[in-house]
């Protein structure tokens, strides 16, 4: 935990150790993200040793360590307990778990919408969800299937999917359109939505593959969890009682990362107005943001139908994951947002 000593300690060396503690799963994307990938490209950092762990012990000699999600609480508590003096770091902070929250020093997020949620318990860094592609995966408009919408991410997404949004790709599939939808069914059961024509389970060997098989990636955010919820916010689109207002939920969690995904393969995205998606897809000369029903059926009708403008959409969107989502940027910028922060905190 802090102490002013051991924040000026920090903030004087010239190169920090970070652990990241915990067996990983790479079906996991916190895992995979947060901890593997993120302590890759902190290695890449002349200021930084970072080395993945499964667990950790008195002679451990870290400056941070970055604890997987889901690290069992009592395990924690037990290290800190032998070994009191590093900064403790969680990963994809929960309202669930209080007591992590409580023994945290920061947390590690992955958007803007997560920090400004989390930031009530404990402070926090945003490392964006961004993964490693290799750019094989990369194909051209002309090498790609036509009129293939694509999806992939959580279930919920889909269970709970706002109805403009529904009732735009009924139509698109009652027209010859092909809806695939990537997600863990194995484990969470199939959706049940009529508008899906292909449901393909996650498997980390191949889902780059299919994605990348596609003609436009779709990113549904709303999120109208419980049936009394849901049942109002589609009983409020169908009958248009807020005719000039928007009707959004989401998630404290929510952000771009599906979007980054199809970005970085060059598949331009639809995404649904709110959050993280308006840094990219904002300006409309690097994919859409819709809202009713008649924008989601015209955008991604636009996208199938003219060549042109998906390269035109996607060529952009790529290059601006490079220039604003670069890892090692991100890397270098929580190293220098840690010192900051135990510099203001040490002077306090």
């Amino acid at each position: 935990m802090i102490t002013n000593n051991f924040s000026k300690k920090i903030i004087k060396k010239e190169k920090i150790k970070i652990c990241f503690v915990g067996v990983l799963s790479m079906d996991r994307a916190s895992d995979r993200i947060f901890s593997k990938t993120f302590s890759y490209f902190l290695n890449k950092l002349d200021n930084c040793e970072s080395i993945l762990i499964d667990d950790i012990s008195e002679k451990n000699t870290c400056d941070i360590a970055i604890f997987k999600k889901n690290f069992p609480i009592k395990k924690l508590k037990r290290i800190i307990k032998i070994k009191p003096n590093f900064l403790v770091g969680i990963i994809n902070p929960s309202d669930n778990e209080k007591e992590r929250l409580n023994i945290a020093d920061f947390a590690i997020v992955g958007s803007v919408e997560e920090k400004a949620y989390y930031s009530k318990y404990v402070k926090c860094f945003i490392y964006p969800l961004i993964e490693e592609i290799n750019e094989k995966y990369i194909k051209g408009i002309e090498c790609r299937s036509k009129k293939v919408i694509c999806y992939h991410g959580n279930k919920q997404h889909l269970d709970f999917i706002n109805i403009n949004i529904e009732n735009a790709l009924k139509r698109l599939t009652r027209e010859g359109y092909e809806f695939k939808a990537i997600y863990d069914y194995k484990k969470l059961g199939k959706c049940k939505k009529s508008f899906i024509t292909k449901h393909i389970q996650w498997n980390q060997d191949t889902w780059l593959d299919e994605i990348s098989n596609s003609t436009v990636g779709i990113c549904p955010t709303t999120h109208y969890t419980g049936l009394l919820r849901n049942k109002l916010a589609k009983f409020i689109a169908r009958k248009r009682i807020l005719r000039n207002d928007y009707l959004l939920q989401f998630k404290n969690t929510s952000n771009a990362s599906r979007a980054f995904i199809f970005h970085q393969l060059k598949i331009p995205v639809v995404a649904e107005i709110g959050g993280s998606f308006h840094h990219l897809l904002g300006d409309e000369t690097a994919g859409f943001l819709c809202y009713s029903e008649e924008s989601w059926y015209d955008s991604i009708s636009r996208l199938c139908e003219d060549n042109e403008l998906n390269a035109r959409f996607s060529d952009k969107a790529f290059r601006l994951m490079k220039n604003l989502y670069d890892p090692i940027q991100w890397s270098q910028r929580f190293i220098v947002d840690i010192k900051y922060w135990l510099l203001n905190d040490t002077n306090k």
